[in-house]
């Protein structure tokens, strides 16, 4: 019979862990196990909440301590999410700034920027539009080099282009991104060249310890922005 305290005491040692490795750890406890009552145990843990299922055939326990993602929304960007709604109803787009990612760094640089993710079809549109209408300096989409020469040191509104179906949440009704949308993009884009070896390792650390993160969605964004092994590596490095 599988004792639960044994499946919980392995879990407890563990930020995650398959099912696999838990077949091999009690096979090793010399306990008498099965993979149909495995899966029937597991899933009793779980509807119990006593575990949660990350993904496939991996588990973790409910960690209480692990804060829930919510980027803090600045009454700047609230203004600016009123401007876009009113010029552009149906357009798709996601807000937020530079100031979201800095608790989680070693070495903070001097970020003062907004990013403004639009569809591609009405980037230049938006541009326009917030240029004429914002007292901050505008740029679209800025390669590497416009970006170290002209972006640098100062405040910016950014604007970039909003890949379909990224994961986005909504805080007091404004469109901003999920954690996993958040740890794609950083390794994807000349706006996060500064986190590079040691600094992305130490931030993807930082996070996965502070928040819960959903692997497969994860994933599938990262598939979508052609970075998925880039991502996997960082994320099963920092567990």
């Amino acid at each position: 019979m599988i004792i639960t305290n044994n499946i919980l005491h392995f879990a407890s040692n563990k930020t995650q862990f398959s099912r696999k490795e838990l077949i091999v750890y009690l096979s090793c406890q010399s306990q008498t196990v099965s993979i149909k009552s495995i899966s029937q145990q597991l899933d009793r843990l779980v509807k119990n909440e006593r575990l949660k299922r990350i993904d496939r055939g991996i588990y973790s326990l409910p960690l209480s301590s692990k804060r829930s993602f919510n980027i803090s929304v600045s009454n700047e960007l609230k203004q600016l999410n009123g401007q876009l709604k009113t010029q552009f109803p149906f357009a798709s787009f996601c807000l937020w700034d530079s100031y979201t990612i800095l608790p989680y760094m070693h070495h903070i640089p001097n970020l003062n920027y907004i990013y403004v993710d639009v569809e591609r079809e009405i980037m230049e549109s938006v541009f326009n539009f917030l240029n004429a209408n914002q007292t901050k300096r505008v740029f679209l989409c800025p390669d590497k080099d416009e970006f170290n020469r002209y972006i640098i040191g100062i405040e910016a509104i950014i604007i970039r282009s909003l890949v379909s179906e990224s994961p986005m949440q909504i805080i007091e009704t404004i469109p901003t991104p999920s954690l996993e949308k958040i740890l794609v993009d950083i390794i994807s884009d000349v706006e996060f060249d500064f986190l590079q070896g040691v600094e992305m390792s130490y931030f993807y650390r930082n996070i996965i310890e502070d928040h819960s993160i959903n692997k497969s969605k994860l994933l599938r964004y990262a598939t979508r922005r052609g970075r998925r092994a880039e991502v996997e590596q960082l994320y099963n490095n920092a567990l």
